[in-house]
């Protein structure tokens, strides 16, 4: 299944209220949702730009475990994306893990 941009990012909200494009605001509470485009792909028909294809990188940060990707693997059951992966780092003293996916969303070249 194909989605667009907004559809992206209601699916994001419905796991969690706190998404965020790039980068959360500083403080922000664990866990969160940052995605980021990473690249641009194209579709074209006829020598003519059809479609844009956008990759983004959704990453959930959490104080948590694998078990709070879960919701999130849930909710992009439909949506074609790698597995999850996960990076730990270490921020204020605490161990933060970066759970992150690609998805590629498509939208009209006029956009």
């Amino acid at each position: 299944m194909s989605i667009n941009l907004n559809e992206l990012k209601t699916i994001l909200k419905s796991v969690n209220p706190r998404v965020y494009r790039d980068q959360a605001p500083n403080n922000t509470d664990y866990p969160y949702i940052v995605y980021s485009n990473i690249s641009i792909g194209k579709k074209k028909a006829s020598s003519k730009l059809f479609k844009l294809m956008p990759l983004y990188q959704v990453s959930l940060f959490t104080l948590g475990t694998e078990s709070d990707v879960i919701p999130l693997e849930k909710a992009l059951s439909n949506i074609p994306h790698p597995d999850f992966f996960g990076v730990q780092g270490d921020e204020n003293d605490d161990t933060v893990t970066n759970f992150y996916t690609q998805v590629r969303v498509v939208e009209d070249s006029e956009q």
